[in-house]
C-alpha cells in the first residue's frame, strides 16, 4: 500500500469558483486588453501592406478605453472577493484544516495576483489613452 497521501476534494465548490475568479480575473482580462488593443489598432491601421490613415479614431479610442475600464473594474472585483475570502478563512484557519490552509493561500495569490495584474493594466490604459493610434 502507498503511503501518498491524497488531496480532498473541495467541500463548498462555490468558494472554490470565487478562489478561481480572484486569482484570474485580472490576468485574464489584462491578456485579453493586451490582445485587443495590439489586434485591432493593428487592425485599423495596417490593412494591408501599407499603413491606413484613418481620419478620426474616436470609436476605436471609445473602444479600448471601454475595455480598459471593464479590465480594471474586474482586477478590482476579483481582489475584492479574494480579500473576503482572505479573512474568512484567516478566521477559520484557527481550526486549520488543510483544506482550509489551501483556500488561505488561494486567497492570499488572488489578493497579490489582482494587485500586480491592477498595476499593469493602469500601465496599458495610460498607454492606449496617450499613445496616438496609426503613426503617420
Amino acid at each position: 500500500m502507498s503511503d501518498a497521501l491524497h488531496i480532498a476534494p473541495p467541500r463548498d465548490p462555490g468558494r472554490f469558483w470565487a478562489l478561481m475568479f480572484g486569482a484570474c480575473a485580472a490576468p485574464i482580462f489584462w491578456l485579453g486588453q493586451l490582445i485587443l488593443g495590439f489586434g485591432v489598432t493593428a487592425e485599423i491601421c495596417y490593412r494591408g501592406d501599407h499603413p491606413s490613415l484613418i481620419a478620426s479614431g474616436t470609436a476605436l479610442r471609445t473602444a479600448l478605453i471601454a475595455f480598459d475600464a471593464v479590465a480594471v473594474v474586474a482586477a478590482v472585483a476579483g481582489g475584492i472577493v479574494s480579500l473576503i475570502i482572505w479573512q474568512a478563512t484567516r478566521v477559520e484557519k484557527e481550526a486549520a484544516s488543510i483544506a482550509e490552509g489551501r483556500a488561505h493561500f488561494m486567497a492570499l495569490w488572488g489578493i497579490w495576483s489582482s494587485v500586480c495584474f491592477l498595476i499593469a493594466i493602469g500601465f496599458e490604459t495610460i498607454a492606449s489613452i496617450a499613445a496616438p493610434l496609426c503613426i503617420r
